[in-house]
């Protein structure tokens, strides 16, 4: 039985492992930002006592060997270390697609964790909980009824808030959230989806007519950074001087349809904004599909290895005439560097365009770019680091370097296209943006308006210019580029794409949504339903929770508005 000093010994290493949780593994802005949350105060609240409920279990554990102390050392320490590193990054905790993306590619996970490593914090960590644990060194008498009652006091504690619809892992105890969403990840399971895409008849219309069309997909380029929409810096001159000449159109409250890139590029080629748990994109065809059955000439050219996310074999079929990925100019092409898009532009793609124009049926193209994925400084040439010095290479010296060799990018590509085709047409949408710190953290993982609120440019013929120009301000979604490409070559959409043509006047009141729960990637059930104010509610499905716009009040998904469950009931989510 553990005497009054043991108690109280418990009791300091409780709050020391609190306060460490608070200011070192979070910071003292989290607290300020969040302590007037009543999900926050109950979450951390829970968690709390069932960490203390935790201590009194393992105190036997640690009063009797040093071999026990390490053991529940390392129990609390690693998760502390974790959550901390993913903090620093994302402003949030660990999540299940973190764990899923470790499994999946570790090599790059560890190097960005090395990037981002905090020594200061992590030495604090180590060296405080080593301390704090010291102090349970004491033998202690176990009252099996009295320790009983601790198990089932800490069991029902983290099922509650574990499974609870009101609880959310970014506002536990550091640790518990931990284990919790690796237990989360246990109980998801492994769907099996049907692949079954209808075939496209092809069209018997004449092709003398069609234009050529060349689709762009980015890669981490966010709205906040690019001149052409106020940033202060000149980062897209060239940019700028096309949209002056009317020869570029740009959107200024369009969202990208998931925030990572194997959830984005597969629907960006599909024409599907999310949800989608049944799996539609494997039953809907593919822009090429339809390129290729009106008579085009089609090809796929990316920067990037395309076996990432599957995307290669996904939509790489015999409707793709010609395709070209990164690793074939650069062995080591991955996510987040592929080839040097100058280069790829230079000598693949630019040829390509002449050699292929020259033919009789039209060319529809679409490019992938290597973009402005981290590390940033990799990511743009010599001649485009406008900004320096760069410093580290996340810098965001060095994130803007890598929008002026997009601005560059597109300047040649839409200035060829005007100049040669003039009634061509020529898209671009990155395939989600980056936090680049603050609220938003850094990088991608969270849908913040830097991750989900992206640049989408059209370049049209003259004809089309007003026409397309009167959206230019209304609520749009990357999952348009499709539905308005096959309004331009006179092609019917499958059912399942729920994008709407850009040629068409859009809804001022249309809610988008931006989505994890789609199997492309790994199937999170989380997304946000966007507002045209780009304010937006937070969907857990897991939990059947929704966040409110304010950040503060969560609800039933139940107790929504049957208007807005609808939204989510019709692309698939059975309510249970």
């Amino acid at each position: 039985m553990a005497t009054s000093g043991q108690i109280k010994a418990i009791f300091w290493v409780w709050l020391g492992l609190n306060l460490l949780d608070i200011f070192v593994v979070r910071d003292l802005l989290w607290l300020l930002e969040h302590w007037d949350i009543k999900r926050v105060l109950v979450n951390f609240g829970l968690t709390s006592l069932a960490m203390l409920s935790l201590l009194f279990i393992l105190n036997p554990i640690i009063s009797r060997s040093k071999i026990g102390k390490n053991i529940v050392f390392a129990i609390v320490v690693v998760p502390m270390l974790v959550q901390l590193s993913h903090y620093e990054v994302y402003r949030s905790f660990a999540s299940s697609f973190g764990f899923y993306e470790f499994s999946q590619d570790p090599i790059m996970v560890l190097e960005l964790w090395l990037s981002q490593f905090n020594y200061l914090k992590s030495g604090i960590i180590l060296l405080s909980v080593y301390a704090l644990l010291s102090l349970l060194t004491a033998p202690v008498r176990v009252v099996k009824w009295r320790y009983g009652l601790n198990v089932i006091g800490f069991v029902l504690l983290y099922l509650l808030t574990t499974f609870s619809w009101y609880g959310v892992s970014n506002f536990q105890n550091s640790v518990l959230a931990y284990y919790s969403t690796l237990l989360q990840m246990s109980r998801i399971q492994v769907l099996e989806f049907k692949y079954e895409k209808p075939p496209i008849a092809p069209s018997q219309l004449p092709i003398d007519e069609l234009p050529n069309i060349v689709y762009i997909i980015g890669e981490s380029l966010t709205l906040s950074q690019m001149g052409i929409y106020g940033y202060e810096r000149d980062t897209t001159p060239k940019l700028a001087q096309l949209e002056a000449d009317e020869k570029l159109i740009k959107y200024n409250n369009a969202l990208s349809i998931g925030t990572h890139t194997r959830l984005s590029v597969p629907y960006m080629l599909v024409g599907i904004e999310g949800i989608d748990p049944q799996g539609k994109i494997y039953q809907t065809p593919s822009v090429f599909n339809y390129a290729k059955a009106r008579g085009y000439t089609t090809a796929f050219i990316s920067a990037q290895d395309t076996r990432w996310g599957h995307i290669k074999d996904l939509f790489v079929d015999n409707d793709v005439d010609y395709f070209w990925h990164g690793v074939t100019m650069y062995k080591n092409a991955s996510v987040h560097k592929g080839a040097n898009d100058m280069q790829v532009l230079n000598e693949i793609t630019l040829p390509y365009i002449d050699k292929v124009s020259k033919k009789k049926p039209p060319f529809f193209l679409v490019l992938q770019m290597d973009g402005s994925h981290y590390p940033y400084a990799t990511h743009s040439t010599y001649e485009h680091k406008k900004f320096l010095p760069e410093g580290p290479p996340n810098s965001i010296n060095a994130y803007d370097n890598t929008v002026v060799k997009t601005d560059d990018y597109l300047a040649v590509v839409i200035n060829k296209m005007r100049k040669q085709y003039p009634d061509s047409w020529v898209f671009y949408s990155t395939d989600h943006g980056q936090g680049l710190g603050g609220k938003a953290g850094k990088f991608n993982q969270d849908p913040h308006l830097n991750t989900i609120h992206n640049p989408l440019l059209v370049s049209a013929p003259k004809s089309h210019y007003r026409q397309l120009l009167s959206n230019q301000d209304l609520p749009i979604s990357q999952a348009d580029i499709v539905p308005s490409i096959l309004a331009i070559i006179g092609m019917k959409p499958h059912s399942n794409i729920n994008g709407k043509s850009l040629l068409d006047m859009q809804n001022p009141e249309r809610l988008r949504v931006v989505s994890q729960y789609m199997p492309t990637l790994y199937n999170s059930p989380n997304a946000v339903l966007v507002n045209p104010d780009l304010s937006f509610y937070i969907i857990d499905f897991e939990k059947m929770s929704v966040t409110l716009p304010d950040g503060k009040r969560t609800i039933r998904f139940q107790d929504w508005d049957k208007k807005y469950q609808q939204i989510f009931t019709n692309r698939g989510l059975e309510l249970k």
